[in-house]
């Protein structure tokens, strides 16, 4: 097995799934106020979806997630 990039294969698919995560926080969380913090955003609207644990959530928030990712995922292929 080659060394694989930091784009390809599992890291990609990790990368996207933390950038789906900090973007479901990011639209729910509100600073201050307890119904809408980092527990009840992880309880009502990121466990559903991905199944993790709370502390998981936490490491996601902290994870550095590439621009180029960022810029490669904004964009939508038709399908037809």
């Amino acid at each position: 097995m080659g060394k694989m990039g930091v784009m390809n294969g599992r890291r990609r698919n990790y990368l996207l799934r933390v950038k789906n995560v900090c973007d479901i926080v990011e639209k729910h969380y509100e600073p201050g106020t307890y119904e809408k913090s980092y527990y009840k955003v992880w309880m009502r609207y990121v466990y559903p979806v991905y199944p993790m644990c709370y502390r998981t959530m936490l490491n996601y928030i902290n994870t550095v997630v590439p621009g180029t990712l960022k810029k490669e995922h904004a964009v939508q292929l038709s399908l037809f």
